[in-house]
């Protein structure tokens, strides 16, 4: 490239030939697996496009910031509960904690989701929106009628971001809004964000 930049990059590979995590860090590309579905291909598309010069320079992790991305869940222990239908986006969000130390449930739509909450509680939620037998919404307005002010925080995870969706989430119980694809670092700052709020007492969450 004449300017020396590397252009954003998508790449197209067979299920487990390539690994998401080390795509994203060497080479500043996104991985899709084939067969190639329309939503995810114009997500990766999108994300490329917002992409700014600058983005790499963010992603690198300054000396005594946040480097040590394991220690956040000794700092801010936290009980999760991931609710997504998408396998592979299921896989990426879960390696993404286990780099800040967490482990975490799954759920497979909105309808297991409330069963995990009958089973045992959680502190935070991490909804997506669009699932099938119960969509993310419709889940976040069961457990705001069932569990109250107890209830877990729940952050949405959406992708390609329109006008109006932050606030129809929040509208349905939510309690805060994370677009796909999101950075490690992003994902940190929402956990030690709702975190602080459980420690200070600020929100109940379930017990």
């Amino acid at each position: 490239h004449s300017t020396g930049k590397k252009l954003p990059t998508v790449l197209m590979s067979p299920l487990g030939e390539l690994n998401q995590s080390d795509i994203l860090n060497k080479y500043r590309a996104v991985l899709l697996y084939k067969p190639i579905k329309i939503q995810p291909l114009a997500d990766s598309l999108l994300a490329c496009l917002k992409e700014r010069p600058q983005a790499a320079e963010r992603q690198a992790p300054k000396k005594g910031t946040t480097s040590d991305f394991s220690d956040l869940a000794s700092q801010y222990p936290l009980r999760l509960l991931v609710t997504e239908d998408n396998l592979i986006n299921q896989k990426l969000v879960l390696r993404m904690l286990s780099k800040l130390g967490y482990k975490a449930k799954v759920a497979n739509n909105g309808l297991e989701a409330l069963q995990a909450l009958r089973n045992e509680p959680f502190d935070l939620i991490l909804m997506d929106v669009q699932m099938p037998e119960m969509d993310g919404l419709e889940a976040t307005r069961n457990i705001v009628k069932e569990w109250g002010e107890q209830r877990p925080f729940i952050v949405a995870m959406t992708a390609n971001a329109m006008q109006g969706d932050r606030e129809m989430c929040l509208e349905a119980g939510m309690d805060d809004y994370i677009s796909k694809p999101f950075q490690l670092e992003t994902l940190r700052e929402m956990l030690a964000k709702y975190a602080k709020k459980l420690s200070s007492g600020e929100v109940q969450a379930s017990e």
